[in-house]
């Protein structure tokens, strides 16, 4: 049984390196070096409003993890392990997010179909196409409260 547990600002010190360690070898290379930074830098004092961190447990086996930075401006990501993919993990992540913050947004590649299924299936909306990071189109999905007007362009 999977169960989901939100990562405090206060514990995240302590699992941080885990978490990192997890997002390097099950985010199929898609987690950008500027999202692991973030979550390096991110300390219980600097933690902005609609910032989001869980992970997915299994007999306290790690597999599952989903962050956002401000709701998802700053950052957003989730990984899950191979083993428990096509499993409801990812989807049983991002709706415990959706119950606990009241807008998401989050940038996925075009050709990241499996993330896109996700996001699509559980009703986020993509509002904006842009060149990505690493030169991909890349679309902006937002869900619940959000406003397209919140992003940078």
């Amino acid at each position: 049984m999977i169960t989901i547990r939100r990562i405090s600002p206060g514990e995240l010190p302590k699992v941080r390196h885990v978490i990192v360690r997890f997002m390097k070898l099950h985010g199929d290379g898609r987690i950008t070096h500027r999202a692991l930074r973030w979550l390096s830098r991110l300390t219980p004092e600097n933690v902005p409003e609609g910032t989001w961190i869980a992970a997915a447990l299994e007999k306290n086996r790690l597999v599952g993890v989903i962050a956002f930075g401000r709701f998802g401006i700053d950052e957003s990501f989730i990984a899950v392990h191979p083993s428990k993919r096509n499993q409801g993990v990812g989807e049983a992540l991002l709706r415990e997010a959706m119950n606990h913050l009241d807008k998401i947004y989050t940038r996925v590649a075009c050709d990241n179909i499996p993330s896109l299924k996700l996001c699509f299936s559980c009703g986020l909306k993509a509002f904006n196409l842009f060149k990505g990071p690493t030169g991909k189109p890349t679309l902006w999905l937002g869900w619940g409260n959000y406003h397209p007007d919140e992003i940078k362009r």
